[in-house]
């Protein structure tokens, strides 16, 4: 999605006065009351829980895409789910952040390279929570409980039916370094080995004394999509690029291949963090 198209976006969803959230929970029970069908239908027919369906209708939740797609197919709608999908984006992420999103939602192939903390996508509740507070000391409280709920709702991408490949790249003072307290870090750890032992996620860490190892200037992102060209994100202070160009993302993803070649080996990787956990 193009900055301009997002700036429209957000513009519009402000003068509207009304969250994308309620609109569209709001379009959805229209939807769903004027064809006669229960919770429960939709829930069997989407292919959701129904837990998950109730929290969706009741804005306690937001849709991923994959969902709002499946609503504009199956309600005959004109792309009106999406698009309001798009503009939960705007209203729970920043701006610079809400790009990246359309396309981690779209993705089949997620590779991630993180130095300085945990990925999102795999970070506990209590693990965000210290590392947004930390970093936002003067925000009001609701903001700070907004944006932990957002950054684990992130992760409900890993529950679809077919979740994108996730392979995590991240350096050994990552998994060293105390966000909040002791007892954090230990249920950090505990949840990164186990999801190194199971088949949703590949980890691999780059260990301190891998000296030949590409030294990049922050934490990148490589997308990969069933029907198009790749895309990168890089991300600094409070701030993100979307790269398309197919030159820049393919020495994106040579850096990171190169990382990968000079990182420990997903069992060796597993190992260490066992060892780190032991050491906390």
């Amino acid at each position: 999605m193009c900055p301009q198209l997002i700036s429209l976006c957000s513009a519009y969803a402000g003068l509207m006065d009304v969250t994308a959230r309620t609109m569209f929970t709001e379009e959805l029970k229209a939807h769903r009351e004027k064809t006669g069908l229960t919770q429960e239908d939709i829930a069997q027919k989407a292919n959701v829980s129904l837990s998950l369906l109730k929290k969706i209708e009741n804005g306690r939740r937001r849709p991923q895409r994959d969902f709002a797609v499946w609503c504009d197919e199956f309600f005959g709608s004109p792309g009106t789910f999406e698009r309001f999908h798009r503009l939960t984006l705007l209203e729970t992420f920043p701006e610079w952040f809400a790009s990246r999103m359309v396309y981690e939602e779209q993705a089949s192939v997620i590779t991630e390279w993180e130095m300085r903390g945990i990925p999102g996508l795999l970070q506990t509740r209590a693990y965000a929570q210290a590392m947004i507070r930390s970093c936002r000391p003067f925000d009001p409280e609701p903001h700070v409980v907004r944006d932990i709920d957002s950054r684990i709702e992130r992760q409900d991408i890993l529950s679809r039916d077919d979740p994108p490949r996730l392979w995590i790249l991240l350096a050994e003072g990552a998994l060293r370094q105390i966000i909040g307290d002791q007892s954090v870090m230990r249920s950090q750890l505990d949840r990164l080995i186990e999801v190194a032992g199971t088949t949703k996620c590949v980890l691999q860490v780059l260990p301190y004394n891998a000296a030949e190892a590409p030294a990049p200037g922050g934490p990148a992102s490589l997308f990969e999509f069933p029907d198009r060209s790749p895309a990168a994100y890089l991300e600094g202070w409070d701030v993100g690029w979307l790269v398309e160009d197919a030159n820049q993302v393919t020495r994106i993803s040579t850096t990171l291949s190169m990382i990968r070649g000079c990182a420990l080996s997903p069992a060796e990787s597993r190992n260490l963090m066992v060892k780190i956990r032991g050491e906390f």
